[in-house]
Order: C-alpha cells, then sequence, then structure tokens
C-alpha cells in the first residue's frame, strides 16, 4: 500500500514540534510530497534489509539501516529486539538537547568479588563410527542426512521460458520489420496495429525487447553514422504501443523507460536529433502519467534526473542533452513547470545567449518559449499589467519572447 500523508498532518506536525507557525500552502505541498517520498524510499530501504535477513516482520531496526544507509540519525528508544532494552530507555536533558541512554543495573563491586564462581563443565570425550563399510552409521553423533534433498531430479529446476505458436512467431515477424521498413502507408498501418491490438500481450516481451535493444545497438559507437531513421521508428513504435490502452507495460517498464530515457538524453545521436528527443519526451511523460505512482517513486526519480542535468553548470552535458532534459520535465505538466522550471529560466537565459551553436541557439528557445507560454497562460492570463512580473521572473532574454507568444494566443 503506498505511504501519502496528508498536509493536515504536515502543519501539525510542523506547528507541534518546530513552532514555525503558519506555513503557505504552497510550503505544506512541498514538505507533503518530500516526506511522503523520503519515507517511501526509507520503506523500500527497510525491506530490502527484511529479505536479507530473511525474516517475515519488519522491526524498528530495519528501518534504523535504512536511516543509516542515507546518512540519517537513526531513532532511539525504539528497539524492538530486547524487552529489556526498550523498557529501561531514558532520555536526559542537557545544555538544551536530549541525551539518550540505556539505564542498567547497578551491582555492587563488593558482590561480584565475594560471588562464587560457577563451576566448570567436566571434559568428556565419547567414541563412535564415522563410517562402516563405507556408510554412515545411524548414531546421534552423527549429522542427519536429508535424502529427499538428494532425491531431488534437476529436471525440477529448468528454466522455463516463453514459447510463442508459429502463428505468433510470424506476426511477430512481418509486425516489426514492416515498422522499422521504408514503405511509409504499410508502416502506418502496423503503427495503428500496435495502437489497437489488444491481442499484442502474448507478444508485449518481444516487442519491448526488439526496442530496447534496436536502441541500444543504434547508439552505440559501432552504429552507423546516420541512425535517425531507425530511432525514430523505434520511438514511434513506443509511442504507439502507449497509447494502446488494452495493454499493460508496467512488468517491462525496467527494460522500456531506459531505452526512452536514452534517446531523449544521449549526446548527439544524429542530424535529425531534435524530433527524436522531442517524440522521446513525449513518451516519457506519457509513461510517468500512466504508471508513476507514490509506490515506486517513478516521477521523483525521474524529476532529480531532468534537474539535476539542467541545472548543472558542468561541461559535462552538451546543450542537446539538457534540451532533452527540459523536454522531459515540461511533458509530464505544468505544474512541473510552474514549481521547477519557472525559478531556472532567468538563470537559463543568460547562458543560453552565450551559446555559439545558431541551430542549438534558436532550437532551445523555440521549445522553452513554447512550453511556458503555455504555462504561464495558465496562471495568469492579464499580459499588459503584468509586463513589469514577466521581466523579473524570466530576465531580459526570454520576456520579450514570451510576451510577444502571449499576445498572439489571445
Amino acid at each position: 500500500m503506498p505511504v501519502q500523508f496528508s498536509v493536515e498532518s504536515i502543519d501539525y506536525l510542523a506547528d507541534k514540534f518546530n513552532n514555525c507557525g503558519s506555513l503557505s500552502d504552497e510550503s505544506l505541498s512541498y514538505l507533503t510530497r518530500q516526506v511522503t517520498s523520503l519515507i517511501s524510499i526509507l520503506l523500500q530501504d527497510a525491506c530490502k534489509v527484511l529479505r536479507k535477513c530473511r525474516r517475515n516482520s519488519l522491526t524498528a531496526e530495519d528501518f534504523a539501516f535504512a536511516l543509516k544507509l542515507h546518512q540519517l540519525e537513526p531513532m532511539y528508544g525504539g528497539y524492538t529486539i530486547s524487552n529489556d532494552h526498550r523498557s529501561s530507555f531514558q532520555k536526559l536533558k542537557r545544555d538544551n538537547r536530549n541525551v539518550y541512554y540505556i539505564d542498567d543495573q547497578i551491582i555492587p563491586f563488593n558482590q561480584l568479588i565475594q560471588s562464587q564462581l560457577k563451576v566448570p563443565l567436566d571434559i568428556s570425550l565419547r567414541v563412535h563410527w564415522l563410517a562402516v563399510n563405507g556408510k554412515q552409521p545411524d548414531v546421534n553423533e552423527n549429522p542427519t542426512v536429508d535424502i529427499s534433498v538428494r532425491s531431488i531430479s534437476k529436471k525440477r529446476f529448468v528454466k522455463s521460458s516463453h514459447i510463442l505458436s508459429t502463428e505468433q512467431q510470424i506476426y511477430f515477424k512481418d509486425l516489426t520489420e514492416t515498422c522499422i521498413s521504408s514503405n511509409e502507408s504499410k508502416r502506418k498501418q502496423a503503427l495503428a496495429i500496435l495502437s489497437s491490438d489488444h491481442s499484442l500481450q502474448a507478444i508485449l516481451s518481444r516487442l519491448i525487447l526488439f526496442i530496447s535493444e534496436g536502441i541500444r545497438v543504434n547508439l552505440s559507437p559501432q552504429a552507423p553514422a546516420d541512425r535517425s531513421i531507425f530511432l525514430n521508428f523505434l520511438i514511434q513504435m513506443s509511442d504507439s504501443l502507449l497509447q494502446n490502452e488494452e495493454l499493460n507495460l508496467k512488468a517491462y517498464l525496467h527494460y522500456f523507460f531506459p531505452a526512452i530515457l536514452s534517446c531523449l538524453l544521449a549526446r548527439r545521436t544524429s542530424r535529425d536529433h531534435w524530433a527524436l528527443r522531442d517524440l522521446a519526451g513525449k513518451c516519457s511523460g506519457k509513461i510517468i502519467r500512466k504508471y508513476a505512482t507514490a509506490a515506486n517513486g517513478l516521477q521523483q526519480r525521474t524529476i532529480n534526473v531532468f534537474y539535476r542535468i539542467l541545472n548543472s553548470n558542468e561541461e559535462e552535458y552538451t546543450w542537446s542533452t539538457r534540451y532533452g532534459a527540459f523536454v522531459g520535465l515540461c511533458e509530464m505538466n505544468s505544474k512541473v513547470i510552474i514549481q521547477l522550471i519557472f525559478p531556472l529560466v532567468k538563470r537559463l537565459g543568460e547562458r543560453i545567449r552565450l551559446i555559439s551553436d545558431v541551430e542549438s541557439l534558436e532550437r532551445l528557445t523555440e521549445v522553452i518559449v513554447k512550453f511556458l507560454t503555455m504555462a504561464y497562460r495558465s496562471v495568469d492570463n492579464k499580459i499588459e499589467s503584468n509586463e513589469k512580473k514577466l521581466y523579473e521572473q524570466f530576465g531580459s532574454y526570454f520576456a520579450p519572447l514570451i510576451q510577444q507568444q502571449l499576445i498572439l494566443l489571445l
């Protein structure tokens, strides 16, 4: 069951323990999201510790280990292994700080000196046969052998595979070949089948593997110079599968989603990589909106990757990679644009205007203005009265362009 805290509970805790007073709605919403995300991650790590220890019940020690993994101070006084620890744990306030200690039993030193020593155990030796005529006798001193383990046939552990019928194999072969063929009309028909046929669930794992392996091969350094055609075909196949409401791709996201992000964030893949990144960004947004939950934390982890690339001042990321990160963030929803992109635009504009590559400059400016205009229009429609606000929020580079687009949309 996913963990989800309410805004009211966070407001109560902030007021009770930290004396924060009244917080704004935006602050409470941000704190709620951060607390929910952190607790979910800690619970997942605690469950990993639980499985490593081969237990069925979660304890406070598992959660304490999860806190240590994230360099956080573990909880004190929450032990469950020993009842003595739980009952004798004390808290002492010294110098405006809470000091925790275990109230051990005080034993007089004279009692230890005068007490009698325990009688040591006597050493005894017993003789028994380890084997008689090559066979181990059934005595208490010899370890017992589980005969049932030896008698298990090895065929029981043979891995099974999902076998397709002859018709399904032919269908898969014809469908994949048509999707990457140069015949435009047949390729559109094949993409329409991917977006509407509910019987594809039987060969869905093969289709996902075909797409992910195709993207991996075409993004490798040994691939041909111009690989944009095949990459676009594969991303179009991915988009068609995401449009099919009858298919459930959740079990294959660990293969599918990294391949999409590779096309979105890779360095210059081909001459026509801008259109490829736009389509990959749309696929990424569809996956986030359809399969992201509070339990798997897919949206938050993806946002962290995109935001780190976009906010980085280092030269390790190219502007084409930052373009993909920006498109990936904006394709999620307008709320992400308002909360994460708006504060970065002013500083981002000062860096973009210094780009020497004309094509990168034009593409970045165009896509940023497009998404910011749509997001800003959903928030405020008063163009004339907010001209000064536009310059303060978006800077001198993007503010005139956004204002011009807002006027055209009226």
